[in-house]
């Protein structure tokens, strides 16, 4: 230390320890206060540490902005915690809720890949204050922008540091919310499209990783079970805005989980029921984009970002989310017939397993197909909706196809004749397979009895079809032989089986089947060739079919009947039955509304072509002729009156079949 001599003005001599013109740079950061010691501050000297008394100014460096973001959010939330303390209080003590997952004082344990486990506690925002929680999105921008470097320098996604909404936390603490509507969602939406996993939800798995994501998963299940209220529009829901604002918040802190998929998922899925538009459009396309960061289905790419996969069950799932995307992107274009987002899928990917060995979690059972088995194996329901998923996806491409075609104009057909008489030999046997393996009621119902056809296709010398790989053209007879197990909706006399009423649930494969056969049969029975496809105002080209396009006329006209007044107007008056009650009215799925409408507006047409017999006649008994109803002496008229009281019905649990009603009223 240098010591100087200086006089005072009384004549003795002091000593007077020197100081630095300026706060050091270690207080200058903290904002403390500094001695200005030299060589060094009595605060760096208690902390041993070095002193720097440099008059260079130093940069703030990305650490330190993300270091004050996360004191700033901290702050925020001890704040809010203290503003909402005292209602917390009265509500845990009025109403003890000991199985509440999302109260203030809740630690929640999130694990990482390396489990690593961190625990940091669930903070909830303040209803007064603002819409957007400040958060330090972590996310590693390198697997977006070079994915060759996320990999290389093995980075991973960390958990993000999202609190949950107050609005958020409000719904999912009242009682037993979370219980109730998980228990409800696995009673009715589970059972038609299974893709979350049961099994891994009631061990705690899925609790294990609890977070935000997970909060987002229990909302989405919340606002798909909740029906539409009278005079209230469905993108009113209060839960369905809390869940777009959660969404938007996991988005903009960097949250990527297969938890946060799924309930993307479900909030797409009532989106497209309740006719909330163009917003389910949107959200399937960016459901199908987080898929693909995701790395979804493959294990290999998923690995990086979502983690090692420990058991099969979920695998099953990660494979279960992405079909899902598949099925709502394949859906949401059959009306408009745009591109899809999803790709298609590669010739190695597997078809879900056994729904029920899946929910059980027995691996014993669970018998992988991939989507080249023939069609002729028996499948479980989600595997046959994706069947049925792809069926459309092959429809829609060859509609797109020969429109374009058709506008384009030349000499050579627009389309190939082989191709589409394929086309409908498979949907055609694939709806009766459906009709014999899921609805033996509903074939018996049109004396259609699966044991009887069984065993008479059985003495017949026909050759069995072949298989039916890729969905590609094929020979596949309009009535196959197939062989079935003993169905669990087996009737319970065998002298004289009774019908049971229709079960809803098996209802998706066999509604999707039937709305690809209205596609196709609609853009081939019109006489004339229209340029601009269905809906052209006015008949601008006058050039002739040919023969093939006059055969291939004739036989879409007699399937759209025969479809429409016949399959269509009995399924809906079988249905009218089964969904009387509300508990059947909450398993029937939204994606069987579009062939319901397409069997109404053809229904229509019919009759403002040809009158109430459709334009062919009534036979004797009072039906319609060759390839026409069974429905006795109904006219199509009255047919389509059925399907719209149908629709009216449905329209209580799905507010889109009053948007369907509206289209039949316009047409």
């Amino acid at each position: 230390m240098v010591l100087s001599l200086q006089p005072r003005e009384d004549g003795p001599v002091s000593l007077q320890v020197p100081k630095a013109s300026q706060a050091c740079i270690n207080c200058r950061k903290q904002k403390r206060k500094c001695d200005k010691s030299v060589p060094s501050c009595g605060l760096c000297a208690r902390m041993n540490r070095q002193c720097d008394y440099s008059d260079s100014s130093s940069v703030p460096t990305a650490t330190d902005v993300a270091a004050l973001q996360a004191r700033l959010a901290e702050l925020e939330n001890r704040l809010a915690l203290a503003g909402c303390k005292e209602t917390t209080t009265s509500t845990s003590s009025s109403s003890p809720s000991t199985n509440n997952l999302f109260t203030p004082e809740t630690t929640i344990t999130t694990n990482s890949r390396d489990n690593a486990a961190t625990t940091h506690p669930a903070p909830v925002i303040n209803s007064r204050g603002p819409l957007w929680l400040p958060a330090a999105s972590r996310f590693p921008s390198a697997l977006l922008l070079d994915v060759d470097i996320f990999k290389w320098a093995q980075l991973s996604v960390p958990a993000p540091s999202v609190a949950v909404p107050r609005d958020v936390y409000d719904i999912l603490s009242s009682g037993k919310t979370v219980q109730d509507c998980a228990a409800e969602y696995f009673d009715t939406v589970h059972r038609w499209f299974p893709f979350i996993s049961k099994k891994r939800m009631t061990l705690g798995h899925t609790l294990g990783e609890a977070g935000p994501d997970l909060a987002m998963l229990f909302l989405g299940m919340k606002l798909i079970v909740t029906l539409p209220v009278e005079g209230m529009d469905s993108a009113d829901n209060p839960v369905y805005m809390a869940a777009k604002r959660l969404l938007a918040l996991l988005e903009s802190g960097g949250c990527v989980s297969l938890l946060c998929l799924q309930g993307m998922v479900l909030v797409a899925l009532y989106e497209y029921g309740q006719g909330i538009y163009p917003a389910a459009w949107m959200s399937v396309a960016a459901c199908a984009r987080y898929a693909e960061m995701c790395g979804l289905p493959g294990f290999k790419d998923s690995w990086a970002v979502l983690g090692a996969v420990t058991t099969w069950t979920e695998s099953e799932e990660r494979r279960r989310a992405w079909w899902a995307i598949y099925i709502l992107d394949r859906v949401i274009c059959l009306g408009n017939k745009k591109r899809f987002v999803m790709p298609e899928p590669e010739r190695h990917y597997l078809l879900p397993t056994d729904d029920d060995a899946w929910d059980s979690g027995d691996p014993g059972r669970a018998l992988s197909a991939g989507i080249t088995t023939s069609l002729e194996q028996p499948q479980g329901r989600f595997a046959r909706l994706v069947q049925s998923s792809m069926l459309v996806s092959r429809t829609i491409t060859h509609v797109r196809t020969t429109l374009r075609n058709h506008q384009l104009g030349g000499d050579i057909d627009p389309f190939d004749i082989n191709e589409v008489d394929d086309l409908i030999n498979t949907l055609t046997s694939f709806s009766t397979l459906i009709q014999q393996e899921l609805l033996p009621s509903f074939a018996v119902l049109r004396n259609q009895n699966p044991t009887e056809s069984t065993s008479s296709a059985s003495s017949s010398t026909s050759p069995p079809p072949p298989n039916w790989h890729f969905l590609t053209p094929s020979s596949i007879p309009l009535n196959p032989p197939y062989h079935h197990p003993p169905s669990p909706f087996d009737f319970s006399s065998s002298l004289s089986p009774q019908p049971q009423p229709l079960d809803p649930l098996s209802l998706p494969p066999l509604s999707l089947t039937h709305s690809a056969l209205f596609l196709l049969y609609d853009v081939h029975c019109c006489p004339e060739n229209l340029l601009c496809g269905t809906g052209a105002q006015g008949f601008d080209n006058f050039q002739p079919k040919t023969a093939n396009q006059q055969a291939l006329q004739v036989r879409a006209v007699a399937g759209l009947r025969s479809l429409s007044s016949g399959v269509i107007r009995e399924l809906c008056m079988e249905l009218l039955d089964a969904v009387m009650l509300p508990q059947g009215l909450a398993k029937f799925s939204p994606l069987c509304l579009d062939g319901m409408y397409n069997g109404m507006a053809t229904l229509r047409w019919l009759w403002k072509e040809g009158g109430d017999d459709g334009g062919i006649g009534l036979g004797e008994n009072g039906s319609f002729g060759e390839g026409g109803s069974t429905g006795g002496n109904v006219g199509v008229l009255q047919a389509a009156e059925d399907v719209g009281r149908c629709l009216s019905r449905l329209s209580s649990r799905w507010r889109v079949a009053e948007d369907y009603l509206g289209l039949v009223g316009l047409f």
